[in-house]
């Protein structure tokens, strides 16, 4: 994918452009909160950025603008400006530059400076889209899959971790995909093509994962509502994502080894 046209630009600017109808779908259901939160944590993921680029010859990525905009989506609540500074901050650098910047980081940065400000503010409500921000991650989602940057493989397993463990526990899984912020969550950071998964097999494992731990976090009395749960399922799931790829190497060096008499 990163060869020709397909380098590391080109599939950011992608991101963004499939991110740009939830951002507007956001600020339409959260209101100016939503849009303040996104422009704040732009500006510090900038700073940021151009801090690295001066010290390491390091690019701007525009998937800042994704990140943004993730604040947006999955925080929309009455967070002080200090309090998204200090959560932008932390995910930009400890979940993204200090590995290299975007491509090279084990866990996304919105995914990262989420749990920040989940964990550091637990007392603050925070809203979950609805429909409207729901419809509006769609089209961006299937732009993302024709182009191959996001993995059929990821979203089908994670949509069936979903469904497997939503009904297992007696529970509607229509709720969780009527929820703009699970499945902006779903697409954007499950999703994303750096921190999920690399190996086919284990892009199936990853999503299943991460659905699986959604709905068991959603539904059961863990103290997440629904942005918080597409969070930390994501969290867990990304760390694991090396693991699961390494066990995927492994296993088909083993049963495909060559016979040697």
């Amino acid at each position: 994918m990163m060869g020709g046209v397909w380098h590391r630009d080109t599939i950011s600017w992608l991101i963004v452009a499939a991110a740009l109808p939830a951002a507007v779908a956001a600020v339409g259901t959260f209101g100016p909160l939503a849009l303040g939160h996104m422009l704040l944590a732009l500006a510090v993921i900038v700073f940021w950025q151009l801090v690295f680029l001066w010290s390491r010859a390091q690019p701007v990525s525009p998937i800042a603008i994704v990140t943004a905009i993730a604040v947006g989506v999955l925080a929309p609540g009455e967070f002080a400006p200090w309090q998204i500074v200090l959560a932008a901050s932390f995910g930009t650098v400890i979940g993204e530059q200090v590995f290299g910047g975007w491509g090279r980081n084990i866990v996304n940065a919105a995914v990262a400076m989420l749990a920040f400000l989940y964990f550091a503010f637990p007392q603050t409500t925070i809203p979950g889209g609805g429909q409207l921000l729901a419809l509006a991650v769609i089209p961006g989602a299937l732009m993302l899959l024709v182009t191959g940057v996001l993995s059929w493989q990821v979203v089908l397993s994670a949509v069936v971790g979903t469904i497997t463990v939503s009904l297992g526990l007696g529970e509607n899984p229509m709720t969780v995909f009527a929820s703009g912020s699970m499945v902006f969550g779903l697409v954007f950071l499950v999703g994303d093509p750096v921190a999920s998964s690399a190996t086919r097999a284990g892009r199936w494992i990853y999503g299943f994962l991460a659905g699986a731990l959604l709905a068991l976090l959603g539904w059961t009395d863990t103290g997440f509502d629904g942005p918080q749960a597409i969070i930390f399922a994501c969290l867990v799931a990304s760390l694991l994502a090396p693991l699961i790829d390494a066990g995927v190497i492994a296993a088909t060096r083993r049963f495909w080894r060559p016979y040697n008499g």
